[in-house]
């Protein structure tokens, strides 16, 4: 079982990440955001190999509305965690709050 979901929101967060830099990057804040996000969309769970309806899923989540759907959340969460880190900021580093 898989929740096809997971793999769009890490790639998202990747996208935007490399494009903002002023958002951390360190492991446990896109753990929160990928977390976050996650927690606030309908999974879409495939099972079976290959997983029956993960090709329907998949289109929708590729499609345009689909992916401006996803960042739309990942972005949101990135904000959250960025205003809210659980660690201090890296010394020589802007604090984002």
């Amino acid at each position: 079982m898989k929740n096809l979901l997971e793999d769009a929101v890490a790639e998202a967060y990747d996208s935007i990440r490399r494009r903002s830099p002023e958002f951390c990057g360190c492991a446990k804040c896109r753990d929160d955001a990928l977390s976050l996000a996650l927690n606030h969309t309908a999974p879409r769970y495939a099972t079976g190999a290959p997983p029956i309806g993960a090709a329907l899923s998949r289109l929708e989540l590729q499609s345009e509305q689909g992916r401006a759907k996803v960042i739309a959340v990942v972005l949101e969460a990135m904000k959250r965690v960025a205003a809210n880190p659980r660690h201090t900021p890296p010394l020589g580093s802007p604090d984002v709050r």
